[in-house]
């Protein structure tokens, strides 16, 4: 990670921490959603088996499972209240009615609103409650079911509510079963839903740590670019720096002393430069001045200049005669 540049491991760190964020957001509130989803859905399985249970004469209940025939005139006058509540809520399945078995932990079906004669419960046929707690505790009081269960029917999550007598005494239950197909399909699209809002999330995220790593690191790299330069021997242009060196923070600061330090290194050099120049002829002149004494200081160079001053001497005494 080392040689990634600076703009990218922001990128990283950013990303990192808000999908992080984002994760423990969004699965908080997935199950917030999806608990206040099946609540909604257990308090209208509730409500559907008090309308029900608030239709029903607990007088004619209690004849249908004392003496009563499956498909008689009083059972489907029960059975036909209770299809009204089930084909009036889309989410119900089934929907019948229950009382208390003399064995604990039981109950014993009554009426049942299924039209399918052989595939439904039949009156007083038993149902063990050991795994539907709720289905006994529904004799006090409206109760649903906290999670979805199983049995020979299938997988349900139920909701109850009791009849009550004319002396509110609870005589019996009615039991409103959802398909768990249902409750799935249900927390799917929940589920669906905040995994587009997620990842719709995340994509913004993504868009805002680039703007945000690009807004930190852009002034950093407007100096690094200035300073390759001067590196390079290219000409510095203070105006190049002029933004970043606007703010106030830490790289703003940089921006205004590397500015200045350029502007002094160039003008430094040109001085260097120029007495280089300088020094490289003073050099050569001493160079020239010390090669014509060495000329001049040879014997060949005075032996020449002897011979020269007797030609001359000659010369003089043949132009006398």
């Amino acid at each position: 990670m080392s040689r990634l540049s600076i703009r990218t491991r922001l990128l990283i760190v950013f990303m990192g921490l808000f999908t992080v964020a984002l994760a423990v957001i969004f699965v908080w509130f997935y199950r917030f959603s999806t608990q206040k989803t099946m609540t909604s859905l257990r308090q209208s399985l509730m409500d559907s088996a008090s309308i029900a249970a608030s239709m029903i004469d607990p007088a004619e209940h209690t004849r249908v499972f004392t003496s009563g025939v499956e498909g008689d005139a009083q059972y489907e006058h029960i059975a036909a209240q209770l299809r009204q509540v089930r084909d009036s809520v889309n989410n119900i399945e089934s929907i019948y009615t229950a009382v208390l078995s003399p064995n604990p932990n039981e109950v014993l079906f009554v009426v049942t609103a299924s039209e399918d004669v052989d595939d439904r419960a039949n009156l007083r046929e038993p149902y063990s409650t050991v795994d539907a707690p709720e289905m006994m505790a529904a004799f006090n009081g409206p109760a649903a079911d906290l999670n979805m269960g199983t049995d020979e029917y299938g997988y349900w999550l139920s909701g109850y509510a009791p009849i009550y007598d004319a002396s509110g005494q609870a005589i019996a239950i009615v039991g409103a079963d959802m398909l768990a197909t249902d409750v799935l399909a249900i927390q799917a699209q929940v589920r669906n839903a905040f995994l587009v809002a997620f990842a719709v999330a995340l994509l913004t995220v993504f868009g805002a740590s680039l703007l945000l790593a690009d807004t930190i690191t852009r002034s950093l790299r407007a100096v690094t670019g200035a300073a390759e330069q001067v590196e390079n021997g290219e000409p510095f242009d203070p105006k190049q720096l002029e933004k970043a060196a606007q703010g106030s923070d830490e790289v703003g600061r940089l921006a205004k002393v590397f500015s200045r330090m350029a502007v002094e290194v160039q003008a430094r050099e040109r001085k260097l430069k120029e007495e280089v120049v300088k020094l490289k002829i003073e050099i050569d002149e001493v160079k020239k001045q010390k090669q014509v004494e060495e000329i001049t200081d040879s014997e060949f160079f005075k032996e020449l200049k002897n011979k020269a001053k007797s030609m001359r001497a000659s010369t003089a005494e043949e132009n006398k005669e």
